[in-house]
Order: structure tokens, then C-alpha cells, then sequence
């Protein structure tokens, strides 16, 4: 998570541990403030927001799989992207290549006006073996590009719940301050990349935009 949103988009989260040493450019953005689940779980998204200086969305859902299984999914970049607000989307694989998985997205928006921005993903994990992580992060933001932009950046945290190892806690916060988006198009855009995160962790395909 996610999804910025600028003429609709959205990308891509965090639940923080201040305890933990986070390594440069994987660091949480703040805590989330969405409760989490008692047991049993669901797949489903608690979402709250906010809008100061910026837009802020947070959210805190499930996925009724290990940790492992979903962390190895979401390392698809068309799963993450945000391809329901934008005209086209060219990806750059492995552009910082000291993180664990990286992906540059040239994004571009055709709308009365061209715009054109450049969103740097990367994931690590923090705690735990990569096959089977503890904790895990997935951090984007905008690096370049249009200064209808000012702000876009996200981090999505991946973690076993307290009460079952194969349940497995995503964590999503977003922010936001762009020419002509709204509160609304970042909340469907977190929604989507839930959804989306949900889909392909079962093997399904990336669920349609709404």
C-alpha cells in the first residue's frame, strides 16, 4: 500500500515498532491508529483518516495465510501498482538493488493536463528469515516528476497475528498531498490494494478496479 492518489490514484502502509531497528528507507511513517482484530480473524479492512497539511488513510486487515506465503505474493509489482488511476504505468525492476526486492514505477496521467511522476518501491524484511518473516516492509514514494505532487509516500507492514502464525496482519498507512485528489479516491485506492494484496495471496488474479 497502496496507492497515491492524484486524479484518483492511490498506492500503498505501516503499523510501527519503535523498538525495532528499521534499516535507511524502510522506516514506518508513524504508528497506525485502526484496532486490530480479537480472533477469529476475517479479510477484511478496518480503515480511519485524516486530513491536515496532507491526506492520511490507515489501515489494519487479514490475510488468512502465513506471513511467508503472502510476503512471497505481494513481491509482484501489478499487485502493488496503481493501475486503475493512471494512464500507463512503465516499470524499472530492481533499481535499488541493495534492498530485498526493489521496482521503480514511471507513472503518467492523461487527464486536461499530462502528468508524470516516478514512485521508488522497495521491501525488506526486518525480523525473521525472508522465507518466513516476523516482520516485513514495504515502503514506496515519490522520488521525481510533477510538482502537482508535493506529497506521496506509503508503507505496508506484513507480521503473524498474536494468536496464529498463518494469519497474517497487513498494516497500511498512506499519505497524501496532490493537485486535484480527494480523501475518497485514497481510501478506494488502500481498499484496492488490500484487495489486491488478499487476491494474489490465495493465487488469484488482481481483482478488477471499481
Amino acid at each position: 500500500m497502496y496507492r497515491a492518489a492524484v486524479f484518483g490514484l492511490v498506492l500503498g502502509a505501516c503499523q510501527s515498532n519503535v523498538h525495532t531497528p528499521f534499516p535507511p528507507g524502510l522506516e514506518p511513517l508513524e504508528d497506525n491508529p485502526v484496532p486490530v482484530q480479537d480472533a477469529p480473524y476475517s479479510e477484511t479492512l478496518a480503515i480511519q483518516s485524516e486530513t491536515n497539511d496532507y491526506m492520511a488513510v490507515y489501515g489494519v486487515g487479514y490475510v488468512l495465510l502465513d506471513p511467508g506465503t503472502v510476503w512471497a505474493m505481494v513481491k509482484d509489482p501489478q499487485a502493488m501498482i496503481a493501475v486503475c488511476s493512471t494512464t500507463t504505468q512503465t516499470i524499472t525492476p530492481d533499481d535499488e538493488p541493495q534492498y530485498e526486492f526493489s521496482f521503480l514505477v514511471d507513472y503518467v496521467v492523461n487527464n486536461i493536463v499530462t502528468v508524470e511522476w516516478d514512485d521508488a518501491w522497495r521491501y525488506g524484511t526486518i525480523t525473521g528469515p525472508q522465507a518466513e518473516p516476523t516482520l516485513a516492509m514495504i515502503k514506496h514514494q515519490k522520488t521525481d516528476g510533477s510538482s502537482f505532487i508535493k506529497l506521496s509516500e506509503g508503507t505496508i507492514e506484513l507480521s503473524p497475528t498474536p494468536d496464529d502464525p498463518n494469519v497474517t496482519e497487513v498494516s497500511i498507512v498512506e499519505h497524501l498531498n496532490a493537485v486535484g485528489s480527494t480523501i475518497d479516491d485514497l481510501v478506494a485506492g488502500v481498499n484496492h490494494t488490500y484487495a489486491s494484496i488478499v487476491a494474489v495471496s490465495h493465487g488469484n488474479p488482481v481483482p478488477a478496479c471499481p
